[in-house]
């Protein structure tokens, strides 16, 4: 985690070895929910290890995915963890995971202690903007199989670990279609 935040280059030594003596390491098994649709998200987590899919359930019961978190990423239900409302979203373990977990009041104290603090949610602020932005984007511009082969290129990992089902719903495509995708990505290759 210290590495993770040396990269971002905004908290001192001293701040990221605050940061480590509030964090709390606690272990997800594959299946195991981070949070459910209607809690209040209170913690925001960094994935040492395992992977986490991000998701929310339509009213016909379809459960749609719209992102994973990989190693060495921090994680939270953004909008709960910053409305203090409840999620719409459900988090869930697709591998067993451990997650370094630091609360949001502790947080919050910490952006009294310092400037740095502040920079650092506003840097993570933009991150999720863009991400997001980003995948709005492909959405409307990208056909389904450059969406495809830009996650292939991005994560490779992903599609050893994640279902066809999950990672269909996640390009916003049948599994069936996905089945097509690959298979004519496996022969041009």
């Amino acid at each position: 985690m210290k590495e993770y935040f040396s990269q971002i280059g905004i908290l001192s030594n001293s701040e990221m070895d605050v940061l480590s003596e509030l964090t709390a390491l606690t272990r997800l098994r594959k299946g195991d929910f981070f949070i459910k649709e209607n809690q209040v998200c209170s913690d925001l987590v960094f994935t040492v290890n395992g992977m986490l899919r991000s998701y929310f359930t339509k009213e016909d019961g379809e459960e749609v995915t719209y992102c994973f978190t990989f190693p060495q990423n921090l994680m939270t239900a953004y909008s709960s963890f910053i409305t203090g409302n409840p999620t719409a979203e459900n988090i869930q373990a697709l591998t067993d995971v451990e997650l370094l977990v630091i609360k949001k009041e502790d947080l919050n104290e910490l952006t009294s202690s310092s400037s740095n603090w502040i920079l650092l949610q506003k840097f993570f602020a933009e991150e999720q903007y863009m991400a997001l932005e980003q995948r709005i984007f492909s959405y409307q511009k990208d056909r389904a199989k450059q969406r495809y082969n830009d996650l292939v290129k991005q994560q490779p990992k992903l599609l050893q670990e994640v279902s066809l089902q999950h990672l269909a719903s996640f390009l916003n495509i049948t599994p069936r279609h996905l089945s097509r995708i690959r298979k004519e990505s496996l022969t041009s290759d």
